[in-house]
């Protein structure tokens, strides 16, 4: 049975407490991996790394033109390994081969377009009537940000947040349900091979958003049917 490894500061790292759970495949009713049980200590560290990716210049300085083109450069590799990936997801969450290679068809896309984005984005100069002074706005990003993705279309709606987020500068913690982890690590290896600086990436498993909190997150995005109930403990201690 293959064992895993979780996505941190550019390295594929077990869990600090080593402890790790099976995956599995619903068709089955069987585990067929097992990935890590990330904690609080392993979020800790995903988010200092990230903090620390997010202002170095392999990142923070690169310009914003250079950042599509990287995006641009994952959504070719995601089309190349589309169907690979569409078999994982399958595998790991039970759905259909049919509405996973669909999918995959489209999540290219998503990061294509906002490749494209990237360097549209711009703040204003706003007329003000005070002489001798000159008022305007700039779009920044904000630093490290949340994602926490559900299991029904794992790398679907983590596109969804993953490609805005990164097209604007920031960089990421993602943490995808406990019952489809394995597809969101072999999509760490694909952004490995776009050759995005280490640690602008991480991803985390393990179980419920509560081992996710983390003082320090810029931003929380996340989709589930329960957002409102779990996402409590997250944002009281992100301010």
């Amino acid at each position: 049975m293959k064992g895993y490894q979780m996505l941190i500061g550019g390295e594929w790292v077990d869990a600090e407490a080593c402890e790790t759970f099976g995956t599995e495949n619903p068709c089955l009713g069987a585990a067929w991996a097992f990935v890590p049980r990330a904690k609080s200590a392993d979020v800790d560290r995903a988010v200092e790394v990230a903090r620390k990716a997010f202002r170095a210049p392999s990142w923070a300085k690169i310009s914003a033109t250079a950042r599509g083109a990287l995006l641009r450069k994952l959504a070719d590799l995601i089309a190349a390994e589309a169907d690979r990936l569409a078999e994982i997801e399958t595998r790991d969450n039970g759905k259909l081969i049919t509405e996973m290679r669909t999918q995959f068809r489209y999540i290219p896309q998503w990061f294509n377009y906002f490749g494209g984005l990237a360097d549209e984005i711009e703040g204003r100069d706003i007329p003000i009537d005070k002489p001798g002074m000159i008022n305007f706005t700039r779009e920044e990003p904000l630093g490290v940000v949340a994602a926490i993705t559900p299991w029904n279309s794992p790398l679907m709606l983590a596109t969804w947040k993953l490609a805005p987020a990164l097209a604007a500068g920031n960089t990421i913690g993602w943490k995808p349900s406990e019952f489809s982890s394995v597809s969101a690590l072999e999509f760490g290896r694909v952004f490995e091979k776009a050759s995005f600086p280490p640690g602008v990436i991480n991803i985390l498993t393990g179980f419920g958003p509560g081992s996710f909190q983390c003082s320090t997150w810029a931003a929380l995005c996340w989709a589930g049917s329960r957002c409102r109930e779990l996402s409590r403990p997250i944002s009281q201690a992100t301010p």
